[in-house]
């Protein structure tokens, strides 16, 4: 028994003593494997992947011409580096920068720059290679720029058929906005028609109305759509407003200035417009619009057998209130001149209408006077001087009703009409004498007599 606790006291001392001696030998081994390794082999290689590719361009030559990069190919790169065991083992991608060299770089557009890496420590380490090891940017330079804002109404319906939105009349407030961005995408704005102000809100308009927009649409001159992902706005809300008009179209009529009994109907449906109706609007709920409208009057006398005469309505459809919503301003009136003739006529029975005072005599001067009167050829070839009565209207005439002298001569306008036939009309002017006498000076030659 004794000689067994022997033995086995024996065994355990000795694989303590193996224990030892195997630890020992590790420390030595790795003392050894870390001796050997700095000093045969001081420097080695490390792969860092997704090292961040930086697009600033500060302290470079394309910053100082205040160009800056829109967009680049690269995001990130893979970087690998030879260093001391001991430092660049310890590297990341947060321990490194990517950058382009753009220190040569003083014009816009697309190019292809080479990327290096810098260190972001103290670390010393050198370089092997990067992947990729250049990048195709685009450079431009950020400008900012007025555009003029129109608006865009896209979901807008109306109550009726008479109600029609005035899209001359929609404003749109503030009306200009300041664009920032790349200058190449500001370059490709449509000057005049490329900014707007977009509302898509739903709604059913019988009368004006204003709507807010939260949202601007950019076109080019071709009209597609520009991309604003670069861009900035001053302002990025605006106010719509939608005037709506009630319209209708109306028959255009003609005015004659013409005798009571003269047979205008007639005339009126031998008189040709060169338009037959017109479409008017208003904006003023109170405003009734007419059943037709006069583009102006004509005098009888002035209507010949080769009549033709343009009439603006601009200023008539102004002073009314009225918007012209049909394409034109100027209407053409024409006489048909079918079955119809002059004929000359002279008179000697002239009367005078409306003395105005009771101090003076008025006698007619001239003896007769030359009449050309239009009408349809049957009719007059049946007329006679007879037939026409000519007076002349002293409270119209160019007379003065006071002078020095107690006698004078002045001239006066003739009206000539046609009692009998309702179509028939005198189309020359004709002018006559008149002598005026005061009645005293006329009593007193009596008297001396």
């Amino acid at each position: 028994m004794t000689v067994f606790k022997k033995i086995r006291s024996k065994l355990v001392k000795g694989a303590q003593n193996n224990l030892s001696l195997a630890i020992y030998s590790l420390i030595i081994a790795i003392l050894l494997w870390f001796v050997i390794s700095m000093t045969f082999y001081p420097s080695v290689p490390k792969t860092i992947e997704n090292v961040e590719l930086s697009l600033d361009l500060s302290g470079t030559s394309a910053s100082d011409m205040g160009l800056t990069v829109i967009d680049c190919d690269v995001e990130t790169v893979k970087v690998r580096i030879k260093g001391s065991r001991t430092q660049v083992g310890n590297l990341n991608s947060d321990s490194l920068t990517a950058y382009i060299d753009a220190n040569n770089v003083t014009t816009t557009g697309k190019k292809t720059l080479s990327i290096k890496v810098r260190g972001n420590s103290n670390i010393n380490y050198e370089v092997d290679s990067i992947t990729p090891s250049t990048a195709t940017v685009f450079i431009d330079k950020y400008e900012t720029r007025e555009f003029k804002v129109k608006p865009k109404i896209q979901n807008i319906k109306l109550s009726g058929n008479d109600k029609i939105i005035d899209n001359d009349a929609v404003t749109c407030e503030p009306d200009v906005v300041n664009i920032t961005g790349p200058s190449a995408q500001l370059d490709k704005i449509d000057t005049e028609n490329g900014c707007f102000a977009v509302s898509e809100k739903e709604e059913t308009l019988n009368a004006s109305y204003t709507v807010q927009s939260d949202k601007i649409e950019l076109y080019g001159e071709d009209g597609s759509i520009i991309n604003q992902d670069k861009m900035t706005f001053d302002k990025t809300s605006f106010i719509i407003k939608v005037p709506v008009l009630t319209q209708k179209t109306v028959p255009l009529k003609v005015a004659i200035d013409a005798p009571n009994d003269f047979d205008t109907d007639w005339l009126m449906k031998r008189l040709k417009l060169s338009k037959e109706s017109i479409t008017l609007a208003s904006g003023n709920a109170q405003t009734e619009l007419p059943d037709t409208f006069d583009i102006g009057s004509i005098k009888l006398s002035d209507i010949g057998l080769d009549y033709s005469a343009s009439f603006d309505i601009s200023a008539n459809i102004n002073k009314y209130g009225l918007k012209n919503l049909s394409n034109f301003n100027t209407v053409t009136v024409e006489l048909d001149k079918t079955d119809l003739d002059t004929k000359d006529f002279y008179i000697n029975n002239i009367n005078l209408l409306n003395k105005p005072s009771s101090d003076y005599e008025y006698s007619v001067i001239t003896d007769t006077i030359k009449v050309t009167v239009i009408g349809p050829k049957e009719t007059l070839a049946e007329l006679t001087t007879n037939d026409f009565t000519a007076n002349v209207d002293l409270l119209l005439s160019d007379a003065t009703s006071s002078s020095d002298f107690n006698s004078s001569q002045f001239s006066a306008d003739v009206t000539v009409s046609c009692s009998e036939h309702t179509r028939v009309w005198a189309i020359s002017k004709s002018k006559i004498q008149i002598l005026k006498t005061s009645k005293e000076a006329s009593s007193e030659t009596t008297d001396h007599q």
